[in-house]
């Protein structure tokens, strides 16, 4: 009984082995259809084995190479380049291009020409008539987009190679870390309206700064993923920006502003990066010194690679500092003597500060 049941087994498999060999014979196109979005739907899938692919061919047939640039994409006809979208995440090395007017099978019927290098994840996906890649590059990079004809080519740019110097700037706290707090104020908001602050102090100057954020909305961000940011990108200059509390957060007399360096920077460039804001805080605030002070016990000072300064702008534990702080007014003030901190900073370390800065923020 038992061999006879095994017979019919093996007949069987023998039948569908057959039929399926048959179907890959005269429907070639079906291992297509297999790898393809389900486009009824919003499907994502990868597409570097496409890359790749393309990498290969190029590399043999020299009438492929994509010129001088890195990767180049093939328009349909009645796809207007002009209208691709796309945006850039520092923090996660990522990049979102939105392409009108292409379908599910579109990187199947206009393969992708190019090189792989310094790409770690393609993946495509289509929705409302639209085309969605996501490019993940192993380090940060700055994306260059260009338009010719029906090609669209894109070039990944080393920042270093953009800017004259990279400065990353980091609101303390967020989302579900508010930091020191009182009478319903709280720090993380504070940090990140001095932030903003910042930010169109930087818009407004005429150098060639590349400003990157941690964040730039009430976002929580690692301590890890912050300081990785600075060291990735190996910045110039890593600025934190926070505001003080006693330590048992009970209302007080201290007062003013402090900022913490790192002692380990042999270069001794953090210790006159926290002087430099510290001294233009005073000037600005007219407020009380509490000094530069050592921060070797706080993460993203100890674990910074590049020269850091965490300012400590006031305390909300004072009741006249925390009037002061929840002003818009001193807000900016504040913002404004940070932006001159790091524009001397710079300039003293020799820095060539000549053209348009680029705000190259990270969070979406």
């Amino acid at each position: 009984m038992q061999k006879r049941i095994e017979k019919r087994l093996t007949y069987l498999l023998g039948t569908i082995m057959a039929a399926v060999t048959l179907l890959f014979w005269y429907v070639p196109d079906i291992h297509r259809v297999s790898l393809a979005p389900d486009t009824s739907g919003v499907a994502t899938y990868s597409v570097m084995d496409l890359l790749r692919s393309g990498d290969e061919v190029y590399k043999v047939d020299t009438t492929q190479t994509p010129e001088e640039h890195q990767l180049r994409l093939t328009l349909p006809r009645d796809v207007d380049g002009s209208a691709i979208t796309y945006t850039q995440d520092a923090m996660t090395k990522s990049f979102e291009l939105t392409i009108p007017g292409v379908d599910g099978s579109y990187f199947y019927d206009y393969p992708m020409v190019g090189s792989s290098d310094g790409i770690r994840e393609l993946t495509f996906a289509h929705a409302g008539g639209k085309g969605i890649l996501d490019i993940t590059t192993t380090k940060i990079r700055i994306l260059k987009l260009t338009v010719e004809d029906s090609y669209v080519y894109l070039d990944f740019e080393d920042p270093h190679d953009v800017f004259d110097s990279i400065v990353v700037v980091d609101a303390g706290h967020g989302g579900k870390d508010v930091g020191a707090n009182r009478e319903n104020i709280f720090e993380k908001d504070i940090n990140l309206s001095i932030s903003y602050k910042l930010w169109s102090y930087f818009a407004k100057s005429d150098y060639n700064i590349g400003v990157y954020y941690t964040r730039v909305d009430d976002s929580f961000i690692s301590l890890e993923d912050r300081v990785a940011l600075a060291n990735d990108l190996k910045a110039d200059l890593f600025l934190s920006i926070h505001n003080n509390s006693t330590a048992s957060g009970r209302m007080s007399g201290i007062n003013g502003a402090e900022v913490m360096y790192r002692v380990s920077d042999e270069s001794g460039r953090s210790r006159e990066f926290a002087e430099t804001c510290l001294n233009e805080l005073l000037e600005e605030l007219g407020c009380n010194s509490k000094g530069v002070v050592a921060g070797d016990n706080i993460y993203i000072i100890r674990t910074s690679e590049v020269p850091v300064a965490l300012a400590e702008i006031g305390f909300l534990t004072n009741k006249e500092e925390l009037n002061d702080l929840s002003d818009e007014n001193y807000q900016d003030r504040a913002a404004h003597a940070l932006y001159k901190g790091v524009i001397k900073t710079l300039k003293n370390n020799g820095v060539d500060l000549e053209k348009k800065v680029h705000q190259a923020e990270t969070a979406e």
